[in-house]
């Protein structure tokens, strides 16, 4: 009777461990996907099977948000990312990224990105005009996101854009695989909360 006990105590206290964690990877998988995240997707040229390379930026600062939650419409955000803390996933590949083969990253630390001209389009969903600054280089694109949450103070949102890399010339012509294995576009996608200041 008493091996019993123990082998019912041990099988719960088996369960229990086993809840626990799944119901703690379950939490630190939703805090991962809810951080705030600026990540630009690239293709090969040719295409490689473990395309397409995600680098991400890992310091960036929101410096102003001027905007009613309440009504998004006419806000203005600004956005300051550190060039030098992308990551790819490979030291190889991003010390290749920083020179002035790509980003150049150390004489253009520095990406400048200011939204404004935010309309409304759908029930959550917004347009605006993105104006990028890098390597002395300025351009416009018209942007979608998405208002995923909203309080009173902030709002979270989602969003993605095509650009080409050329814009900032960012690494060589395509027309030269060999010396540009790099797609022309690329993509960023982003999720942000922001606060007014």
């Amino acid at each position: 009777m008493q091996l019993y006990k123990h082998l019912a105590l041990a099988t719960v206290l088996a369960a229990s461990a086993f809840t626990s964690r799944a119901a703690f990877a379950d939490a630190a998988a939703d805090a991962a996907a809810a951080a705030d995240s600026i990540v630009v997707f690239a293709k090969h040229t040719p295409d490689k099977p473990t395309d397409p390379v995600q680098v991400k930026f890992e310091k960036f600062t929101v410096t102003k948000a001027t905007f009613d939650p309440k009504k998004i419409e006419g806000g203005k955000v600004t956005i300051e990312i550190d060039a030098t803390s992308l990551k790819s996933g490979d030291d190889k590949r991003d010390a290749h990224l920083n020179t002035g083969d790509f980003l150049d990253t150390s004489k253009f630390p520095k990406i400048v990105v200011d939204i404004d001209k935010v309309k409304k389009k759908a029930d959550k969903t917004f347009t605006a005009e993105a104006t990028v600054k890098f390597r002395d280089v300025t351009k416009k694109y018209p942007v979608t996101f998405d208002v995923v949450d909203q309080k009173a103070d902030s709002i979270r949102i989602k969003g993605e854009s095509a650009f080409s890399r050329l814009d900032f010339k960012v690494g060589k012509d395509p027309k030269e695989p060999k010396s540009a294995p790099v797609q022309t576009d690329v993509v960023i996608k982003l999720q942000l909360n922001l606060k007014k200041t």
